[in-house]
């Protein structure tokens, strides 16, 4: 009976492709981390965990005593600033997007077959066509500063910076031998994935998703589903957009950033 460890799931595009698994695969069993509501899964077991705390993380990742044959890292953040910061004194956005999946990784045992997907986004790109002009570029530093509250910094150009960090992860491991990918859902409005005003929510919740052409819940959740469970004839590190494997950015391809990523995370997380 092969077993997936995911976050995310309690709602949206992760609670889709938790479904589309489990419906696949009847032998297929899930470890969900969910802080709050809890999701209505079968086979499903659901540990407590904060991604805003490591120590929550390192309780949660404990539990799990057997290799797990997959992850599933679909949780994410985006907020208006970049001011908030976790129990550990890192900011947010970072913290969530990059640092709890590198923990995760670092505390829970894979199998040998084991395949990892971490949602990534657009946003790492920084053009209108990718973006629509509704985030700006990333503007990658170092680690340790992208680490940190960052009050110059906009809420929505952490995120960019996070999802570029997401793809140096998943470069670094594939070059560490894990069958690794990033997946990207497209431009997927009313997921509540973003924190933003009150005109933002109304933008992202009620307008954006009427426009032809966006990716739905639904659709990005068995699109994940195949990334995380489906064929898939792609080397490790690829990045799938939607259901295709295709080229990231060209700065997602940069060697030393992903070593430096690296070995600061596992500094950060320690």
């Amino acid at each position: 009976m092969p077993t997936i460890l995911m976050n995310g799931a309690s709602r949206g595009i992760g609670l889709h492709a938790a479904r589309h698994m489990l419906d696949a695969d009847p032998t297929l069993r899930l470890i969900v981390l969910a802080r709050g509501e809890q999701p209505d899964l079968p086979r499903t077991t659901v540990l407590r965990a904060d991604l805003t705390s490591l120590d929550s993380l390192r309780k949660a990742a404990a539990q799990i005593s057997e290799p797990v044959d997959g992850y599933v890292g679909n949780a994410g953040i985006q907020l208006t600033n970049t001011t908030t910061t976790t129990t550990d004194g890192y900011e947010t956005t970072f913290a969530v997007n990059v640092l709890a999946h590198h923990l995760l990784l670092r505390l829970v045992p894979l199998t040998d077959r084991a395949r990892v997907v971490i949602t990534g986004s657009d946003a790492h790109f920084g053009d209108f066509r990718h973006n629509l002009g509704l985030v700006p570029a990333p503007r990658w530093t170092s680690p340790d500063q992208l680490a940190r509250p960052n009050p110059g910094r906009s809420g929505r150009g952490a995120y960019a910076d996070s999802k570029l960090g997401v793809l140096y992860l998943v470069h670094a491991l594939a070059r560490r031998g894990v069958d690794a990918y990033t997946w990207n859902p497209s431009f997927t409005p009313g997921t509540g994935l973003v924190r933003a005003d009150r005109i933002g929510n109304v933008l992202f919740r009620r307008v954006f998703p009427l426009i032809p052409g966006v990716n739905t819940a639904e659709r990005a959740g068995a699109q994940l589903a195949a990334a995380a469970t489906g064929p898939l004839s792609a080397p490790a590190g690829s990045y799938i957009d939607r259901s295709t494997v295709t080229r990231s950015s060209d700065e997602s391809y940069d060697e030393a950033r992903e070593d430096e990523l690296w070995s600061a995370a596992e500094r950060l997380v320690s």
